[in-house]
C-alpha cells in the first residue's frame, strides 16, 4: 500500500474500528471519505505524498 493511502487511513479510523469493519481493501473502499482521498489522490502522480493530518474526530479522540 502507498505510504499516503496509509497514513490516511490511520488518520480517519482507529485501529478498532480496521478490525471491526474496515479489515478488508473492499471494505475500506465503502469508507465515504477513503473514497473521496482515493478519487482526489488517483489524479496525482505515482510519487505525490503530502503529510497528512487526522481528522478532527480522531483528534477529538484524543483528549
Amino acid at each position: 500500500m502507498h505510504r499516503i493511502c496509509h497514513r490516511q487511513i490511520h488518520a480517519l479510523l482507529t485501529e478498532t474500528e480496521l478490525a471491526r469493519k474496515y479489515a478488508s481493501v473492499d471494505a475500506l473502499l465503502q469508507h465515504p471519505q477513503l473514497q473521496e482521498f482515493v478519487a482526489w489522490v488517483k489524479t496525482k502522480p505515482d510519487d505525490f505524498f503530502v503529510r497528512t493530518s487526522k481528522s478532527a474526530r480522531m483528534k477529538r479522540r484524543q483528549r
